[in-house]
């Protein structure tokens, strides 16, 4: 009789999933939900898939780029106290023009109703509105009729200043087109 050894093959999927993952992250526009990842890496436990990317999480520590998670879903970042400093290479791309002009009109005018917002640029601005709102940039808060609109902390995160600032440079980009 002739045994035959089967030669050992180590597979560290682990490594290959948080790639996909890291990958994933990196060159996607939005955040992913862990079904989104889940999908992606073939795993069928959303457990499992929290897991590699809390691994992928603890690989970016003492790094300019952070593995964050919010009410959207799971996104790569840079970390806050650099934002500032780089933030002109890609001048949030990732918000279409017509969010850009609503953000800013509601950043210049805050408390400012939606319904003012509306009058001022039409009815698309309740997907303006919506599109600003998912990503945590404006709060609403019901009054009437309408919503009272305001910016969050996390808006003065993403554009790296306060948003007295902020309000400033729109000011002055106004007064510049008048």
């Amino acid at each position: 009789m002739r045994v035959v050894k089967e030669p050992k093959i180590s597979l560290d999927l682990d490594v290959d999933h948080k790639k996909i993952i890291e990958a994933a992250l990196f060159v996607s526009d939005k955040p992913l939900q862990l079904n989104e990842l889940a999908k992606l890496t073939g795993i069928n436990s959303l457990g499992f898939v929290k897991d590699l990317l809390e691994k992928v999480q603890k690989g970016y520590e003492g790094s300019g780029l952070e593995i964050v998670s919010t009410a959207e879903g799971w996104s790569m970042q840079v970390k806050g106290e650099l934002l500032s400093r780089v933030a002109h290479l890609a001048p949030y791309s990732d918000i279409p023009e017509g969010c850009k002009r609503t953000l800013a009109l509601i950043a210049y005018k805050e408390p400012v109703k939606q319904s003012d917002i509306i009058k001022m640029q039409g009815n698309k601005v309740y997907a303006y509105i919506k599109f600003l709102h998912n990503k945590g940039l404006i709060t609403g808060e019901r009054y009437g009729r309408t919503k009272i609109l305001k910016v969050t902390k996390e808006f003065e995160r993403y554009f790296g200043m306060e948003k007295e600032k902020i309000k400033e440079v729109i000011g002055s980009q106004l007064q510049g087109q008048v």
